[in-house]
């Protein structure tokens, strides 16, 4: 029997000419801070399939390789897709594919000697995966968030979010079987994590700054209280992720260890992404 992947590469075409200035909430901050996060997708997306690629001639499981083949697939449509929505951003004044040449200087640290070799480019990808794959969990279960998003913007997020769940051990399954989970190995896939986290949230809040300067809202404070406490206070979107986070750093972890099945399959009939 041929080896299949779980989970399927599903070809999208989203149009974003009716997409609002503030699609998010119809709030500066919100959206500033959704635009930051798709303005590093591109560059991120391309950088996860470079790395995954770049060691796949030594990983000889028929089932992960199909597996990678459809992680492969997933990443180059949210980069296409992505990108298309940046590129029209400049129309309301944003200019967001400059963010994406922005993100492509942040990864370049992790391609510094130190670091460039395909074992660091690829911790550094299963660490993103897993951050990724608990905000887009996250983002899945916090209605009240997604459910402010203009109604294209919550298609295109909605799918995002599904298939950051299903393909969200790919990566890690790679690691494991190409470099194993010695100590030295989970020491440095450690390592990396601490490194791309405060690369990714020191680059992600500074691209939010840029963009409320661009869209004339830098001082508004009300936006951008409501905003951070949303993400950030007792109970906001990020500080919710702390607990699943943190678990990355256990010897025994695994990204299936946050069980989403029951989310996904909610959200993909809801959708309608089945099949």
């Amino acid at each position: 029997m041929t080896a299949m992947a779980s989970f399927p590469v599903r070809r999208q075409d989203f149009e974003f000419n009716e997409v609002p200035r503030h699609w998010v909430d119809n709030d500066p901050f919100m959206t500033a801070m959704f635009n930051a996060l798709s303005s590093m997708f591109p560059n991120g997306e391309r950088f996860f399939v470079d790395s995954v690629r770049g060691v796949r001639e030594l990983v000889s499981d028929p089932v992960l390789q199909k597996e990678i083949s459809a992680f492969i697939g997933q990443e180059a449509m949210h980069a296409k897709e992505h990108h298309a929505f940046n590129a029209g951003a400049i129309d309301h004044g944003f200019d967001v594919v400059r963010l994406e040449a922005w993100t492509a200087n942040v990864l370049s640290i992790i391609r510094l000697p130190i670091f460039n070799n395909k074992r660091t480019r690829l911790a550094a990808t299963v660490a993103l995966e897993h951050f990724t794959g608990v905000l887009s969990a996250n983002l899945l279960r916090r209605e009240d968030i997604s459910q402010t998003l203009s109604p294209k913007m919550q298609e295109l997020w909605l799918w995002h979010c599904v298939e950051e769940n299903e393909h969200k051990a790919v990566a890690f399954d790679v690691y494991q079987k190409v470099y194993g989970n010695s100590a030295a190995n989970y020491l440095w896939r450690m390592t990396v994590m601490v490194i791309a986290t405060a690369l990714i949230l020191g680059a992600l809040h500074v691209f939010i700054a840029k963009l409320m300067a661009e869209d004339g809202q830098l001082s508004n404070l009300r936006s951008w209280g409501r905003g951070l406490w949303k993400f950030w206070g007792v109970g906001g979107m990020f500080t919710q992720l702390v607990p699943e986070y943190l678990d990355y750093f256990k010897p025994g972890f695994h990204p299936w260890d946050h069980d989403t099945k029951a989310l996904l399959a909610k959200w993909k009939d809801r959708q309608g992404l089945n099949g």
